[in-house]
């Protein structure tokens, strides 16, 4: 795997993600693995989340703003990944106004599509969490073998984002639906 750098439009924040590379076992790994879960929370309270043990958790400065990141890779191919960026004041609100318009889902699929060149979009829909509006994305990479499964919010003061990559044929994996579906805000 390669750095992975973002660019989404919406946010007009550049994060970075580092994906290295552990051990790689075949496919199936993933739903025969035990993992072991650990709730991860921001220091303010603006939203916790669960994350496989053993994560690796960065403070980065990005443009007028701070990214945090926690990075988890299992063994099996996947990779866990959680981004905060604060936004600066007046730019923040303007993004967000901007989010809800009707050609902002292609325009934060296209910034987000760039991270993983060659990739196809096989899903993409709006969606909400709490006080968090945003979109979610399904990319098929590497001639379809693998999956990038994406969501991403943005609230008045942050943009936040999950993403989940792995084997295709794991793409349904419940750990996958146990670390998209725990982001909770406040």
């Amino acid at each position: 795997m390669q750095r992975r750098v973002f660019v989404s439009s919406a946010a007009g924040a550049a994060l970075c993600v580092g994906a290295g590379v552990g051990a790689v076992v075949g496919p199936g790994v993933a739903r025969a693995q035990q993992i072991t879960w650990e709730d991860v929370a921001s220091p303010d309270g603006r939203y916790r989340l669960k994350i496989p043990k053993g994560y690796r958790y960065m403070t980065v400065p990005a443009h007028n703003s701070v990214l945090h990141s926690y990075v988890a890779i299992l063994p099996d191919r996947f990779i866990f990944e959680f981004l905060d960026v604060q936004l600066a004041g007046a730019e923040s609100k303007i993004t967000l106004e901007k989010a809800r318009e009707p050609s902002a889902l292609a325009q934060a699929g296209a910034g987000l599509q760039k991270s993983w060149p060659g990739s196809t979009v096989l899903e993409q829909r709006s969606i909400t969490l709490g006080p968090a509006y945003g979109w979610e994305f399904v990319f098929g990479t590497d001639q379809g073998s693998r999956f990038v499964l994406i969501r991403e919010y943005l609230t008045l003061t942050a943009s936040y984002t999950q993403v989940v990559q792995g084997p295709t044929a794991d793409r349904q994996n419940a750990a996958t639906q146990q670390f998209m579906n725990s982001l909770r805000f406040g």
